[in-house]
């Protein structure tokens, strides 16, 4: 699974739980998505949904706030259990 698919599906993703998210408005890989409303509830929304659609189970190391920062940082993190 390549980068721009991945970043694609956590888009559409974090779309979901990022409530000052324009539809209109692009979001790049290092945007920080506190910028974009990102709150704990929306995190955990985040959380539920990456684990389900790449079937991956986060680590306790890995629920910080700088896995959920950005779609990069949810990318790095995602290959990593791909790997």
């Amino acid at each position: 699974m390549g980068t721009e698919t991945i970043d694609a599906q956590l888009e559409g993703i974090i779309r979901e739980y990022c409530p000052d998210i324009e539809p209109h408005i692009p979001i790049h890989p290092d945007d920080n998505l506190k910028d974009f409303g990102l709150n704990s509830v929306g995190t955990i929304g985040i959380l539920v949904a990456v684990e389900q659609a790449f079937n991956v189970a986060l680590s306790d190391e890995d629920l910080s706030f700088e896995t959920f920062k950005s779609i990069r940082s949810l990318r790095i993190t995602v290959l990593k259990y791909l790997a």
